[in-house]
């Protein structure tokens, strides 16, 4: 297979990915809470990360890593992970998954105008477009009513804030992370990271009564959480996959195409039809995500 083909495929794949692990996850909150699925995720999807790093012979890479690096990553991954993933994860709640999902590719804006402003990356005409269309989809979006066109006026609210809050933590996440990988490879570093994101969260009160909701739960919500937690492991390999073989900007600008993967999903598993307005802010805001990588 062609590499170019094959960091296509695992960009689209994240996308794909993200967009289940969003579904599955929000039939999963009646009976566990954002950071206890988070813990539980992190601790699965972390123990296969490490199986892979230490076969892939970068064992001695991880116990080779520097202190600062270690904290660097354990503070990144918290921030992102267990309280990003947490709003976000409450936001569907409010907001359906196909709108959580749109709204929340704020974080690459963010990224992107973190990089402009503070490492004086070129601000083309491009990218001005491209900046263009993220903030005008994100506004078809928000000026939209929900889907289910139950929520309030102030659980609207609710969720925009939750969204915007979780996004917000994966930009600053990303921008505390980047020193520490550029010490590590790609996969010991993302081996590190994750599992110490569970190990976090199930010492903090969010995660109190999980193991005694897993245990209460029925054999189907064990199998949507096993199925989390793997997703959580190929997830990280795919996105390591896309930025490899195709690119940074091709393989950040298709891992976010989960909104569209969502749309039918949310259809077809939750008989939610997003809305006309919410589809074009979804298609406008991708179109647009994918123009800033270049």
């Amino acid at each position: 297979m062609h590499e170019l083909t094959l960091g296509v495929l695992a960009g689209l794949g994240c996308g794909l990915n993200w967009a289940v692990t969003s579904l599955l996850v929000r039939t999963l909150l009646p009976r566990l809470t954002p950071a206890g699925i988070s813990a539980v995720r992190a601790t699965g999807g972390g123990a296969l990360l490490i199986l892979m790093a230490l076969a892939a012979g970068e064992g001695p890479a991880m116990l080779a890593a520097p202190l600062w690096v270690v904290l660097s990553l354990a503070i990144a991954i918290v921030v992102g992970m267990g309280v990003g993933d947490s709003f976000f994860f409450l936001s569907m709640e409010d907001l359906g998954v196909t709108r959580a999902l749109t709204l929340s590719l704020l974080n690459p804006l963010l990224t992107t105008l973190t990089g402009i402003v503070l490492y004086r990356e070129p601000l083309t005409p491009l990218r001005l477009t491209a900046i263009g269309l993220v903030i005008g989809g994100l506004g078809v979006i928000i000026s939209g009513k929900s889907e289910d066109a139950v929520g309030s006026s102030r659980r609207a609210r609710r969720g925009l804030r939750r969204v915007f809050l979780g996004a917000g933590c994966w930009a600053l996440s990303a921008t505390m992370v980047k020193p520490a990988l550029l010490e590590v490879p790609v996969l010991a570093g993302t081996a590190l990271r994750i599992p110490m994101a569970g190990v976090v969260l199930w010492l903090t009160p969010w995660s109190r009564g999980t193991v005694a909701a897993v245990r209460e739960s029925t054999v189907a919500e064990r199998r949507r959480l096993g199925t989390v937690c793997l997703l959580n492991a190929l997830g990280s390999i795919m996105f390591t996959v896309a930025i490899r073989s195709a690119g940074v900007a091709i393989g950040n600008a298709l891992a976010s195409t989960s909104p569209l993967f969502a749309i039918p999903l949310e259809i077809l598993f939750l008989g939610r039809h997003p809305s006309p307005r919410t589809i074009t802010g979804a298609a406008l805001t991708v179109v647009g995500i994918a123009c800033l990588g270049f």
